[in-house]
């Protein structure tokens, strides 16, 4: 989809584009289940990948804001909403780096095994009669099972951290989006809506 597409999608405000909220309680925007004090709550799973999803629609956008629309404001609430959302995003930034680091890490180690298994099935191979088909086979058997073992190595250095470092960016620029609460005034995107 074109970026001017995807801003017809969103609401401007001058250069900014709005991702919006229009939520009857303060809420709803959070984790139900969670006993966390409500600043420091998570955020609903629903809320939480809607503001994601659109956040990734408007990725060619520099100036993005989050407004969320409240019957009724006031400032503690307000503050409470703001950090809850950045602290809420962080929080996913550093658990998805700290993915990142983990699954190199089993990319290392997995590839230090697999050419350990390789050098193996080689060493092995060197020592094999080639003089039958048999032992040909076993031979031939050997060096494909020996670079098999290097696929799931070579998969996870060269391929399979990338979507989470995308993943940990995204979350480190939302955390970082700014966050405006206003009062309800004028119908906007709702909550329910996108639970359906």
């Amino acid at each position: 989809m074109s970026l001017a597409r995807v801003s017809g999608i969103y609401r401007r405000e001058g250069t900014w584009n709005l991702i919006e909220l229009k939520l009857n309680e303060p809420a709803q925007l959070f984790n139900s289940f969670d006993p966390s004090p409500f600043h420091e709550r998570d955020l609903d799973a629903d809320a939480a990948e809607y503001l994601i999803n659109a956040f990734r629609e408007l990725h060619g956008h520099k100036h993005v804001k989050l407004v969320i629309y409240l019957a009724e404001t006031q400032p503690e609430t307000i503050t409470f909403i703001q950090s809850s959302i950045r602290n809420y995003f962080r929080y996913r930034e550093m658990v998805t780096r700290f993915q990142v680091k983990q699954r190199l890490r089993l990319g290392r180690s997995s590839l230090v095994v697999g050419l350990l298994f390789l050098f193996v099935c080689s060493f092995i191979r060197l020592w094999l009669p080639t003089e039958d088909m048999t032992m040909r086979t076993i031979n031939e058997g050997l060096l494909i099972i020996g670079w098999v073992a290097m696929w799931k190595p070579l998969e996870i250095l060269l391929y399979e951290w990338w979507p989470l470092l995308a993943d940990s960016r995204l979350y480190g620029r939302l955390s970082e989006i700014p966050v405006e609460v206003k009062k309800l005034d004028s119908p906007m995107v709702d909550v329910e809506a996108i639970n359906k």
